[in-house]
Formats: C-alpha cells, sequence, structure tokens
C-alpha cells in the first residue's frame, strides 16, 4: 500500500480552479416536509463561503445539520426560497454533474467488477471507447486498484471499496467532490493511508472537496480548512485555515493546540 503515498501522473486531467469561491451559502434555510407543516433543520439563515480548489471539512456534533449542509451542497435538498447555496454565482436548483457525492457507504455494484463500477461513471460520456478504457486504467492505478481490476465488490476489503468509490466519482473530473464520513468504517491505520491519498488526489486533479466527518484528527489532517457547525440554529463556531506545516505533524504543538480547541467545542 506504499504507492497510496504517491498518486501517479496521467490519472487524471486537473481541473480548472476558478478564482473565489465554489459555494455562497446566502441566508440557507433548510426545513423538511412533515404531515402538519414542516419541521426545521438546524440550518436557519446560514451564511458562508466555501473556497474553490481546497479541501474543507466540516465537524460538529451528531444533529447539527453536517450531513443536511452536505446535502444541501450537492442539490439535493430544495432550500426555503428565501435563501439558498450559490454554486458559480448561481443558486442550485439541483444535483448538477459538476458536482459528485460520495456517502458512507460506497454504493458499489456487486454485480459490475471494480473497472466495471469505474467505467460505470463515464455512462453518459461520449468519448471514445479507447480513451475511455486508458482513463479507467488511470484512476485505478493512482488509487493503487490497478491489480483488483477484475475483482468483485464482495472479493474486497472496506478500504478498497472506498478507493473504488472514489475512482468512479474522480473519472468524471467533477469540480467539487462531497465526502459524507467515507472512512468511517475503516480501521485507524486505513484511515491514514486514505487520508493521504485523498488529500493528493485534490493536489493532482485541482478538484474542490467539502467532507464531513466525526473525526477531529481526520478533519485537521484532511483539510485545509476545518469548520465546526453547533448551535440550534447552526452557526460556525470555529473556522480555522490548517494549511501550515504544522498541520500535517499531528504531534506537532501547533496541530494540538487546535485539536483541543476543537474537542472542547463538540465533546
Amino acid at each position: 500500500m506504499n504507492s497510496l503515498n504517491t498518486v501517479r501522473r496521467g490519472a487524471a486531467a486537473p481541473t480548472q480552479v476558478q478564482p473565489g469561491p465554489v459555494f455562497h451559502l446566502d441566508h440557507l434555510t433548510v426545513n423538511f416536509p412533515a404531515r402538519k407543516g414542516v419541521v426545521p433543520s438546524p440550518l436557519q439563515n446560514l451564511n458562508l463561503k466555501i473556497e474553490a480548489g481546497r479541501i474543507t471539512t466540516i465537524l460538529g456534533r451528531s444533529g447539527c445539520g453536517k450531513s443536511t449542509l452536505l446535502r444541501a451542497l450537492g442539490g439535493f435538498i430544495r432550500p426555503e426560497d428565501t435563501g439558498g447555496v450559490v454554486y458559480r454565482q448561481r443558486f442550485l436548483t439541483g444535483p448538477t454533474p459538476d458536482i459528485v457525492m460520495i456517502f458512507q457507504e460506497n454504493n458499489l455494484f456487486p454485480w459490475l467488477t471494480v473497472e466495471g463500477n469505474v467505467k460505470f461513471g463515464l455512462r453518459f460520456r461520449q468519448n471514445d471507447k479507447r480513451d475511455q478504457a486508458q482513463a479507467v486504467r488511470d484512476i485505478l492505478a493512482s488509487v493503487d486498484l490497478k491489480g483488483a481490476a477484475r475483482q468483485y465488490p464482495h472479493e474486497l476489503s472496506g478500504g478498497m471499496k472506498q478507493r473504488t468509490a472514489i475512482a468512479r466519482a474522480l473519472i468524471t473530473r467533477p469540480a467539487v467532490l462531497l465526502l459524507d464520513e467515507p472512512f468511517s468504517a475503516l480501521d485507524i491505520s486505513l484511515k491514514r493511508h486514505m487520508h493521504t491519498l485523498i488529500r493528493n488526489l485534490q493536489e493532482q486533479t485541482g478538484t474542490s472537496m467539502v467532507m464531513v466527518t466525526h473525526d477531529v484528527e481526520e478533519a485537521i489532517t484532511v483539510g485545509d480548512r476545518v469548520l465546526v457547525l453547533g448551535g440550534d440554529p447552526a452557526q460556525i463556531l470555529i473556522d480555522e485555515d490548517t494549511i501550515s506545516p504544522g498541520m500535517r505533524d499531528r504531534y506537532s504543538e501547533e496541530y494540538l493546540e487546535l485539536q483541543k480547541k476543537v474537542e472542547n467545542v463538540i465533546y
């Protein structure tokens, strides 16, 4: 698994990163329909900007609205008409191929091989079949799955399944990748390998990423920016850049100071 530390060149062309925010939450309000009226979520009049070309991680206690926020960013939840999610200077009204989401469950098709699952991401592309085959080979190499191309999901470990899901998402070259606690079921050693993989893939492709997690270490290690969501209605309790070299060393004073600060808020 040493190749997880270095992503091979040629796996995917870098996404052209436009300067400025990729998302602007403009008084975002989400309510859920009920038998009588609506049930308000913690997301009420939330304002936030998320910069392009970075990994933004979101932490918070259970029920604070983290996953609801992520689904709103993906266009899967329709906000109230009084506000919403602005994506690239336009209000997001539904899902778009530019934004791809990876859930806790990898949602692989059990009847398809690793190669088939990844290729499924290209089903609506009109590329030459030879180009598609090469793209699949390249992305599998980048996530260290080239040797598992012919295997089926039931033959894979948890980490291999998640790498397959990541490859299927990135092969479409999305502008934004949303991740909802994608590594929560993995052991700590494999998690750390996946953290390195995600950071390397982001640096290579330039894809804007937003990841929700319950793991403070994961949020700081993976993210370029850490947000802590909390309260009802929800607000941003902590907003810290984590791009300094010290934030890549989990034993540094800078890292431990932020870890303590976040844990004091959410635990």
